[in-house]
């Protein structure tokens, strides 16, 4: 074989055809270090031919580029003298082309064959109609659509999505390229809205009431999992047609690939009424009531798995998944009342404020419901579909399996491996099971079957005082208290404290549920002064804590057999928070010279300064550190996972802390942590399948056994040390020239220069706390933010 210089191509010389039959592996390979030979496995020249069969090129393009475009409009239009009628249109199309070939450890190829366009399209349109009916009665009506949408396969009709995916197992340090076109999307997504606003003046009373109405469609096809990819031991294997391991997500009925396509619905209600009272001149008091129902998510033709629960010790035995209808039961008295105040006394306890003085406060409760991106990882539930298995050996089907249009992605061979047989309770049959297997078959996502809307209480009170001279100070206190907060955790873990019986197809139990909280509390103090018509300074100060079970709806917890103790500092917490901001935009020339000021003048400077303590982190250890790789309670085998996995956490909070550590985010010194923490007793759990009756015996040579001892419970709380602080002062600098009075482009045309400082000086704020205990930098910071940044704008207006 020979190398040119790029683009020339680099042969490889094979004998074509191999001396074995095709769909025989290469009898050499032993392992990536002892990759093979390929033929018959002897390695002798009779192997090898003096044709070139495969040419790797080197230095190909990788053509890369994106476009990103908006257009807008609105028209009003006065159809009556008490009639306004408006539209408005957006529409941003985003576009680009690149190689899409990643698709495994080496990337399937940076190839031609892989020239991808991606079109995302958002849209939004938007309706309004004002109507007078006198001077103390109007009512608005506003209806809207919006939507975004993603068809990767129309945009790239000469794509190869009729060739599957090819991998390569590695050969010593070498990562053989694969083959084949990377993942590709198909959405489109709806958001149809309407909205009546009726107002209403009378007497010290201003009263608004209304309705509104939210119809969500979309639709959810992973089509990245529908085509099947293969792994070759080498590369000689690849062209003898004899993968060893396959995969795709499959229809369980028929084995055939397939995304499982699913037109989802949804809708949201929301009624309203509220009463601004002035009931003195100086004393104005708000009062409201809100009604919502946020519905569950619903599918067009059925295809929603619904995971139902046994009662009592049969919770995991005898759970079942349900086909069809909406995925949980959602709470319909989601009534929240609005309360609030302003208030001016002109004297308060003998001193006189001559109505210098605001207070101000409320008290309201708010609804909010589940997000779609959470309840939609129910669509791998069975019996829909298999998602993604695993295939060796004889359950392979690759040769004359693909489709007859190497363009489509459609028509790929049925596997009979993939074909699945489900009981009355749409769960894969015992049979699902190999001898020896070390799991279950599967894993499910469940929701609650009645589902709490989340609701937050939110108060507030506070002042704002004239002090004179163009000085206002004010001080406030706001807070917050949530209930019914998603949580994403293994409903195994939390099965295993009440020693519930598992199911043994079942390997976990991915839950998202209703039992979370938060909680946030914070002082508020502002200054805030106009120095003249052109120059404004404001200084803000706050003092806060916010503490959450965890702070976004897929973390999980660090220990999940007791949610409690999730219960801690936000990861977003920041304790003390200071900025100052000012802009001067002077005047220079004035009246008759105004022309003047729109040549020399129209000059604008601002800046902001921002300052706050640090956000939070927690020391912790990893599983396999202080485990052997063995998952505590149950397991599935060493590195297999187990307990801490299905929406668990694999590291773990120490037992205690002992004091000792002295943040330095700067230093890349060597630190000993282990000995200023008491690492968690954790004891390998029992194999899984040897929680259940009748074990195998291969596995469990001392018969069936309980769970294993709970890990030791954390010694120190979520986020219990804080990060390194942040600083940073960013600036605009910017010039306008005005234009004179012309036709369509009127008095107010003109054209403006801007220059946008971030990090203005330059400033080096750390982040990413390194929180292994057992590494030897921890406590340093492994990463900063981004540098001084400068940004140039030029924008017309008229």
């Amino acid at each position: 074989m020979w190398i040119g210089p790029a683009p020339r191509p680099v042969w490889l010389n094979f004998d074509s055809p191999l001396t074995t039959t095709v769909g025989t592996r290469d009898a050499g390979y032993k392992s990536n270090v002892n990759p093979g030979t390929g033929g018959d496995g002897s390695g002798s020249a009779a192997n090898l031919g003096t044709t070139p069969d495969i040419a790797f090129f080197t230095g190909i393009l990788d053509p890369s580029n994106s476009s990103h475009v908006q257009y807008n409009g609105r028209l009003d239009f006065n159809a009556t003298s008490r009639d306004l009628i408006a539209f408005s249109i957006y529409y941003v199309p985003n576009s680009s082309t690149s190689i899409n070939g990643a698709c495994d450890a080496g990337g399937c190829g940076d190839r031609l064959m892989n020239h991808f366009n991606s079109t995302y399209i958002n849209r939004a349109m938007t309706a309004i109609w004002d109507h007078t009916f006198g001077s103390t009665l109007v009512n608005e009506t506003r209806v809207n659509a919006a939507g975004w949408i993603n068809k990767d396969l129309a945009n790239n009709p000469n794509g190869p999505w009729g060739l599957p995916q090819i991998g390569f197992n590695g050969t010593g340090s070498i990562t053989v390229i694969g083959y084949g076109i990377g993942s590709f999307n198909g959405f489109d997504q709806w958001t149809y809205a309407a909205k009546d606003v009726l107002t209403k003046v009378h007497g010290a009373h201003t009263m608004k009431m209304g309705g509104e109405f939210t119809r969500l469609l979309s639709v959810d096809a992973p089509f990245w999992a529908d085509r099947p990819s293969y792994t070759f031991n080498n590369i000689w294997d690849f062209l003898n047609d004899a993968p060893v391991q396959e995969s795709a997500q499959s229809d369980p009925k028929t084995g055939v690939p397939s995304a499982l396509r699913k037109d989802l619905r949804d809708n949201i209600v929301g009624l309203f009424y509220q009463d601004n009272y002035k009931l003195r001149p100086n004393l104005t008091v708000t009062a409201g009531l809100r009604w919502e129902y946020f519905g569950a998510i619903s599918e067009k033709n059925g295809l929603l798995a619904t995971v139902e629960f046994g009662t009592g010790a049969n919770r995991f035995s005898n759970m079942s998944v349900r086909t069809g209808g909406s995925q949980f039961t959602p709470q319909k008295a989601n009534f929240g009342p609005q309360l609030g105040f302003a208030w001016s006394p002109r004297q308060l306890k003998g001193h006189d404020f001559g109505s210098r003085l605001v207070l101000r406060g409320g008290f309201g409760i708010a609804y909010n419901g589940i997000v779609q991106s959470n309840t939609l990882d129910t669509r791998f539930n069975p019996p829909f579909v298999d998602n993604n298995p695993t295939f060796s050996d004889g359950q392979i089907v690759y040769a004359n399996s693909f489709p007859s249009n190497v363009h489509s992605p459609t028509g790929y061979a049925a596997n009979p491996a993939a074909i699945v047989t489900f009981g009355s309770n749409n769960l894969p049959a015992a049979s699902c099971l190999k001898p020896n297997q070390t799991n279950g078959c599967l894993d499910l996502t469940a929701l609650p079957a009645n589902w709490p809307t989340t609701y937050t209480y939110h108060y507030t009170l506070g002042g704002e005082y004239d002090l004179g001279h163009q000085w206002v100070a004010s001080l406030g206190y706001q807070g917050s208290t949530t209930r019914h907060l998603t949580e994403h955790y293994n409903l195994y873990d939390v099965g295993a404290v009440s020693n519930l019986a598992f199911n043994p197809v079942v390997s976990g139990i991915i839950y998202y549920s209703d039992d979370g909280g938060a909680r946030f509390n914070a002082i508020l103090l502002e200054l805030k002064h106009n120095f003249s018509r052109s120059f404004q300074l404001d200084t803000q100060y706050r003092l806060s804590h916010t503490m959450d079970s965890g702070s976004n709806a897929y973390a999980g917890g660090y220990y999940q057999w007791n949610l409690a103790t999730g219960f801690a500092t936000s990861d977003y917490d920041t304790r003390h928070a200071f900025k100052v901001y000012g802009i001067w935009s002077p005047t220079i020339f004035k009246g008759s010279r105004s022309w003047m000021e729109k040549v020399v003048g129209g000059w604008s400077v601002s800046g902001i300064l921002n300052a706050h303590s640090g956000f939070p982190f927690s020391p912790n250890y990893g599983l396999g550190e202080i485990s052997g790789g063995f998952d505590p309670v149950f397991n599935f085998g060493q590195f297999s996972g187990g307990s801490s996995g299905d929406a668990g956490n694999d590291k773990y909070l120490p037992a205690k802390y002992a004091g000792g550590f002295k943040p330095n985010f700067r230093s890349s010194a060597t630190v000993n942590a282990t000995s200023m923490f008491t690492a968690p007793t954790i004891v390998p759990g029992t194999l899984f399948p040897c929680l259940f009756p009748n074990p195998p015996a291969a596995l469990c040579p001392t018969g069936q056994q309980g769970f294993g001892p709970l890990p030791t419970r954390p010694g120190i709380a979520r986020n219990a040390f804080t990060g390194p602080g942040y600083f940073d002062i960013d600036a605009t600098l910017s010039k306008s020239f005005g234009l004179p009075n012309m036709k369509i482009i009127g008095e107010n045309g003109k054209i403006e220069f801007r220059m946008n400082f971030y990090n203005l000086f330059n400033k080096l704020n750390l982040t990413n706390v390194q929180n292994d205990i057992m590494n030897a930098h921890f406590g340093g910071a492994q990463n900063a933010l981004g540098a001084r940044v400068i940004e140039m704008q030029a924008r017309f207006s008229f």
